[in-house]
Parts: C-alpha cells; sequence; structure tokens
C-alpha cells in the first residue's frame, strides 16, 4: 500500500460515514414507523372516500415496505464490508457505490410506504 492511500482511504470513509449513516438511521425509523403494515388490514373496514387514501390499508404499502427492508439490510452490508476492506489491499470501492446506492433505493421505497 503507497504513503497516501491509507489517509485516502479515512477521508473517503468519514465521507461515507456522513453520508449513510444518517440515511441508514432514516430509513430504519421509517421501517419502524410502518411496521403495522405488517399486519395487514384491521378487522373494520376502510372507506378512502371517508378515512382518506393514506389511512387505508393497501397491498402495495407491504411491498414497498418490504423492498425497503431488504434494500436497506443490503446497504448495510455493503457498508460493513467496505469499512471491513480499508485495511486490506484490494478493491473496497464497490462497496462504497453500493452502500450508497442501496440506501438511496431503500430511501425511495421507504417514502413510496405511505
Amino acid at each position: 500500500m503507497e504513503r497516501w492511500e491509507m489517509p485516502m482511504r479515512r477521508v473517503v470513509g468519514i465521507l461515507v460515514a456522513v453520508v449513510c449513516v444518517p440515511m441508514l438511521a432514516q430509513v430504519l425509523l421509517a421501517l419502524l414507523y410502518w411496521s403495522p403494515v405488517l399486519s395487514g388490514p384491521e378487522d373494520t373496514p376502510c372507506d378512502p372516500a371517508v378515512d382518506g387514501w393514506g389511512a387505508c390499508w393497501r397491498l402495495e404499502q407491504l411491498v414497498w415496505w418490504i423492498v425497503a427492508a431488504l434494500a436497506t439490510l443490503g446497504g448495510a452490508v455493503s457498508m460493513v464490508m467496505a469499512l471491513r476492506g480499508f485495511r486490506r489491499p484490494g478493491r473496497w470501492w464497490p462497496w462504497l457505490y453500493a452502500s450508497m446506492g442501496l440506501l438511496i433505493a431503500a430511501t425511495v421505497a421507504a417514502v413510496n410506504i405511505s
């Protein structure tokens, strides 16, 4: 490893942490907030005209929740793999792009749950 490579990896790691950790926390909070979607519709019927479209359970909410959860899991694993690869020689940067891409996809999916 060259002399300049390790400090550059640390700077990139800090930047990734500044971007990815808040995104991860935001998506996890959204998944926790929307966790009642997993239980399905309630026993009481819901009329979207009366209660509003966002108040009723819809199947696509469950699908978006699952997509957001899977993308979040993939983003978290990619972030751990990138942080683990900082001290090792080899290609560590593809994990950073995977982490950021998956967390952006998870954020988009979490926004679409409602």
